[in-house]
């Protein structure tokens, strides 16, 4: 059967009112194509067909033709707020924690209806007009989550400014670059990153005016008349403006929206580097409705009292088609004061329904489970190990486990405020066993989704009802079609068996335009319609995508063994006493080695009947840390591990670096997005490695 894209088979679902019982959204669930197909028994997640002698892979909602929108009327992010607000002005929007200058403590949430955001955001649009800035003007919000960024963010979207994010974790250089090379005229940031724009100002060429936040904790009048920051800037023709003042100029003169349409940009997204210089996604309105259309019809029955924590960056895509997404199903967001001590206090207040993460928030609240729980008494780590495995398969068997949670796990959902029904896992691979574990502990409703920048992060999500199947990503999203190509010099194949494999390639209506300024790159990942994303995926009978590999990552050892480091650092990563790790190797040497940053608080628990007397913990740390007993230990870990998995023995590390400073943004080792930065890393321990394979007697 052979299908063509084009814009003529896109089909357009116009989403069903709330139920007048239970006010939940029913969702879209066309009669003739449903989400899931059982055929025999067996659950298909996902359809596919034939075209040129290819297979062709899409949700089985896609039969008739992707589905761009979540609802006629909504064809940019303009009017996807516009159609909500609406519907629900009374609903809560947007949380900001208070912060109470008296006792010098954050408080509870304050919340802005749909209806008071939507009229805030034509103040500050308005006053960026009265200020000068003009349709298509590049606007930079260089600050961590916070109620002014959206503000900045939906007041583009009205006035069709476009929004340039800047990461506030990217180090000087990356400023830089992404300020020249978007032509930003204006940044929007807050105090403590006043010295970063200061520092590159002479060098910005379009860089007019700087737009400073509000502190909760300072005051800024005195921060505007007394930095010298501030001073140098002004010395150099930069206009320093406060946010406040901008808003108030709006509110006082107003003007009539003037919003895109949806094949216009709504944003530059800057990848973030792993190994050149960040490219600059051409992101059009219709790139990210359709992947907001994509989420909005996984499946899930979506409530019209759904609550959201936003703590990931909104600099990053992926929070932006989170946050559309609340927005379509008329969510509250609460913002995250920027603490990450305070995560589990804010959840508290929030009480999220639904939480997303990456594998390593996920990671790291896994090890604070078991080690507590190993720290109990025997009884009752009998009593967690019986009720685990009783819930795991109550879960399979789709049997109530409602008495194992009130004796066991009810306690522990509290961690994440105690009312969470759907947890989401992106940005990078999760392991089974992680994903297996929250799905107990907090809802077996825990999906694995998988994307990119240049996707507007839409690609594939598991759907919420395959409560058993764990490190797949899912089927694809309704809004775009996914294909595998063959890389033969990785001895990955289409043809392959039991399962295909190659590399993933995406098409569809959330695909980027292009990279900004650079048609060279974009002709290298855009062919015939198909984005080559460089991750080697695997398609399994039953419709459920799976990522195996990076195709830029893989390297060949002396021996001809070709080895992938992602896949090892993961099942590696495994290990308790490891909380970050880089697997290296290269084609001179035959076998692994790596380096290791230990988990703090397990290594001092392993190690507490060694420290001495009036050695703090940090001093013990450090210490131990430079002892080759704490090498054993974890290559020890590791290698059990390995052959655990069946790995092949030049999997398995021979040796590592112990690292007691966790590889970061800030120290540019790792991406914004979390990713290890491997030539960076590589070059930053050039000497180290070197020294492990010489030194091969240890």
């Amino acid at each position: 059967m052979g299908i063509t894209q084009s814009k003529q088979t896109e089909q357009i679902i116009q989403k069903t009112p709330y139920s007048s019982k239970n006010k939940r959204i029913d969702g879209y669930i066309p009669e003739q194509f449903p989400r899931i197909v059982e055929k025999e028994g067996q659950k298909f997640y996902s359809w596919n067909y034939q075209q040129n002698g290819e297979t062709i892979y899409r949700s089985n909602l896609a039969k008739d033709g992707l589905l761009s929108k979540w609802n006629e009327s909504v064809s940019t992010l303009y009017e996807n707020l516009e159609v909500t607000t609406k519907s629900a002005p009374d609903n809560q929007l947007f949380g900001t924690r208070k912060y109470n200058k008296t006792t010098k403590k954050y408080e509870d949430y304050e919340w802005k209806t749909y209806k008071e955001f939507g009229e805030e955001r034509t103040y500050f649009g308005s006053g960026l007009i009265n200020y000068g800035i003009k349709k298509d003007d590049r606007i930079g919000i260089f600050a961590k989550n916070r109620y002014e960024w959206v503000l900045t963010e939906h007041s583009a979207y009205a006035y069709s400014f476009l929004l340039v994010p800047l990461y506030h974790t990217f180090g000087i250089p990356n400023i830089l670059y992404i300020i020249n090379h978007s032509e930003c005229k204006v940044v929007i940031t807050e105090m403590k990153y006043v010295s970063k724009l200061k520092q590159i100002c002479e060098e910005c060429k379009t860089l007019k005016s700087i737009i400073v936040l509000d502190d909760p904790e300072e005051d800024i009048d005195k921060f505007l008349e007394e930095n010298e920051d501030i001073k140098f800037l002004n010395s150099h023709n930069i206009n320093i403006y406060k946010f406040n003042e901008i808003f108030e100029s709006g509110k006082q003169k107003q003007y009539p929206h003037q919003p895109n349409k949806a094949d216009d940009l709504c944003s530059l997204i800057y990848t973030s580097g792993t190994t050149s210089q960040p490219k600059g996604v051409l992101t059009t309105h219709k790139n990210l409705i359709s992947t907001i259309a994509g989420f909005y019809y996984i499946g899930y029955d979506f409530s019209d009292n759904e609550s959201y924590y936003s703590y990931l960056p909104l600099s990053h895509v992926y929070e932006r088609a989170l946050e559309g997404t609340m927005i379509s199903i008329s969510a509250r967001i609460g913002f995250s004061s920027g603490d990450n001590t305070k995560l589990v206090e804010e959840m508290q207040l929030v009480k999220p329904t639904i939480f997303t993460g990456v594998p390593r928030i996920y990671s790291k609240v896994y090890d604070k489970v078991t080690q507590g729980i190993k720290k109990k008494s025997i009884f009752s780590q009998y009593l967690f190990q019986v009720a685990y495995e009783a819930k795991k398969k109550a879960i399979e068997n789709g049997e109530s486990y409602d008495l194992w949670d009130k004796l066991v796990f009810n306690k522990t959902k509290q961690l994440l405020g105690g009312r969470i029904e759907l947890l989401i896992s992106g940005s990078a691979a999760l392991l089974p066993l992680h994903q297996e574990f929250f799905k107990i502990l907090f809802t077996p409703h825990f999906v694995q989704g998988w994307g990119l920048t240049e996707t507007a992060s839409g690609g594939t999500v598991q759907n919420h009802e395959d409560t058993i199947c764990n490190g797949v990503v899912g089927p694809p999203l309704c809004s775009c079609e996914i294909k595998l190509e063959s890389v033969p010099e990785l001895n990955y194949n289409v043809n392959d068996k039991p399962n295909p494999r190659g590399e993933l390639l995406v098409r569809g209506p959330n695909v980027l335009e292009g990279y900004y300024k650079n048609p060279e790159a974009t002709n290298e990942v855009i062919i015939d319609g198909w984005f080559h994303t460089g991750d080697i995926g695997e398609a399994l009978p039953n419709g459920h995508l799976k990522v195996i590999d990076r195709k830029k990552n893989i390297f060949k050892l002396s021996q001809g063994e070709y080895v992938a480091p992602d896949v090892l650092e993961g099942l590696y990563s495994n290990s308790q006493y490891v909380m970050q790790l880089m697997v290296y190797g290269n084609s001179q040497e035959d076998y692994l080695i790596g380096i290791a940053v230990p988990e703090k608080e397990i290594i001092l628990d392993h190690f507490k009947n060694e420290k001495q007397e009036n050695e703090n913990s940090e001093e013990f740390f450090q210490r131990i840390c430079q002892e080759e007993k704490i090498k054993e230990l974890i290559l020890k870990d590791m290698e059990k591990i390995g052959r655990g998995a069946n790995r092949f023995g030049f999997e398995i590390l021979r040796n590592i670096i112990i690292e007691t400073e966790p590889f970061s943004v800030e120290n540019d080792l790792l991406t914004t997005t979390m990713k290890l930065r491997r030539k960076a890393i590589e070059n930053h321990y050039k000497k180290q490695l070197l020294d492990l394979y010489l030194n091969k007697s240890n």
